[in-house]
């Protein structure tokens, strides 16, 4: 549990970043999952560009669930074929977020998310334990966060910079749990939505001494 005087020490914190002008949102089905499977303890200049080979040669032939289905299928769900899936997609050899692709794909046609707005809709009314826990091995709490705040949902992703920027406030690590609960309060007190408080640690994080 958070403690009064960590919880002031953290109000306080949040109450002196300067705010940021940035937003998460991301209104393109494919490239949010793509950001599920990619953006996470991910070199920002290599996520970039994966992201421009993926716009740059491939945005017109893949643009829906079915697309990336039907090309999926061209290649065999091993370490090679999903080497070579990998590079012809982003350019990069990650064959394991691609593999994590594969099964964030099935998971999401067995529940009939299919598009962007059913991906908004799922975002706002599902629940981790229930709805995505163990769906995709590899992707837990936090990239769940991950999604659902780029659909708009208020809420914090306990990564590592969220986590850094509390340990320096409190000098503990907390929980997952805790991280998100007591920025989630704060965020509140404050008046601001959750996602923008998030990106605003993140914002200080990444010029921090």
């Amino acid at each position: 549990m958070v403690t009064e005087d960590e919880y002031n020490r953290i109000l306080s914190a949040c109450r002196a970043l300067p705010r940021t002008t940035n937003n998460y949102l991301v209104n393109d089905f494919i490239m949010n999952l793509f950001l599920t499977v990619l953006d996470y303890q991910m070199q920002r200049s290599a996520l970039i560009k994966m992201e421009r080979h993926y716009r740059d040669n491939h945005w017109n032939e893949i643009r829906t669930g079915d697309d990336l289905a039907r090309f999926l299928s061209r290649y065999p769900d091993t370490k090679d074929g999903n080497i070579l899936a990998a590079q012809y997609l982003w350019g990069y050899k990650y064959w394991t977020r691609l593999h994590q692709l594969r099964g964030l794909l099935a998971y999401f046609d067995s529940v009939g998310v299919t598009n962007q707005e059913a991906l908004r809709q799922w975002a706002k009314e599902s629940d981790f334990d229930q709805d995505f826990k163990g769906k995709v091995k590899g992707l837990a709490f936090a990239i769940y966060k991950w999604i659902v705040m780029r659909q708009g949902v208020p809420t914090i992703k306990p990564d590592i910079q969220i986590k850094k920027f509390l340990a320096e406030v409190t000098n503990r690590t907390l929980t997952n749990l805790e991280a998100v609960d007591v920025l989630e309060t704060v965020a509140t007190e404050l008046g601001i939505p959750a996602h923008e408080l998030d990106w605003t640690i993140w914002d200080y994080q990444r010029v921090a001494p």
